[in-house]
């Protein structure tokens, strides 16, 4: 079976993944799939992601997953849990089987943004904290919308992991 697990920067995302890893199941943060996102600009040209990424960069670039490489990708495995966002992510939907949305409030998410364990870039900078808030709660809103199943991302792993499997 094949599991998305997506939400907004600092929900929590690569330490799940992780964890569910831990656990015995084939879990894989998005981040770490070679090839698989980049960030373009407005013209669609691969761009690098700056560590000091300001307003002009954040609002004129977009982190986007390759569908057709994720396609291949889950064709050579079909047992996964893959944990990720982009900014497409809407649009891999009907690659997975099921499809979860890990839920963070804004001030965990802000916290977990500037925790000394964070190894991704994204949320040095106070603009970058608000945008991937702001981003969190987009998503969230179209997840709502969409009925996509939530997982309380403040629970511990052990129980977020008893819910995806029963």
């Amino acid at each position: 079976m094949k599991v998305l697990i997506f939400g907004p920067s600092g929900a929590g995302k690569t330490h799940l993944s992780e964890r569910l890893k831990k656990q015995g199941l084939n879990s894989i943060d998005a981040d770490t799939i070679e090839n698989l996102s980049s960030w373009f600009d407005g013209s669609g040209n691969k761009v690098n992601y700056p560590e000091d990424a300001d307003a002009e960069f954040l609002d004129n670039h977009s982190f986007l997953w390759d569908k057709d490489y994720l396609s291949k990708y889950l064709a050579a495995h079909p047992d996964i849990y893959l944990l990720g966002a982009s900014g497409n992510i809407f649009e891999m939907f009907d690659l997975f089987d099921k499809v979860y949305y890990l839920d963070v409030p804004d001030d965990v998410q802000n916290e977990r943004l500037q925790h000394e364990s964070r190894e991704n870039p994204m949320g040095n900078t106070e603009y970058q904290r608000q945008n991937a808030i702001s981003w969190g709660n987009e998503l969230k809103q179209k997840a709502k919308n969409l009925k996509i199943t939530f997982i309380d991302a403040t629970k511990n792993t052990e129980d977020i992991y008893q819910e995806l499997i029963k």
